[in-house]
């Protein structure tokens, strides 16, 4: 897919935690319909999937400093 990303929402999926990024995945997944914004969610959904499986310290610590960026 190309489109323009979002690090805001990109991080917000990474910052919920893998048990409920799983969560949700299973929830869109069921959906029999999938519109754009459901696909591209999914989409986001499973890129969060893969770097909180592949580097869990490294993704927290991107939230945290995007979380330090934005607040300051």
């Amino acid at each position: 897919m190309s489109y323009e990303r979002s690090v805001y929402r990109d991080a917000q999926a990474i910052a919920m935690g893998l048990p409920r990024v799983n969560a949700e995945i299973a929830l869109w997944e069921g959906n029999q319909k999938k519109t754009k914004s459901i696909r591209h969610r999914l989409w986001r959904l499973y890129e969060a999937q893969k770097h909180l499986t592949e580097s869990p310290e490294d993704s927290m610590s991107l939230v945290d400093q995007l979380k330090a960026i934005n607040n300051g």
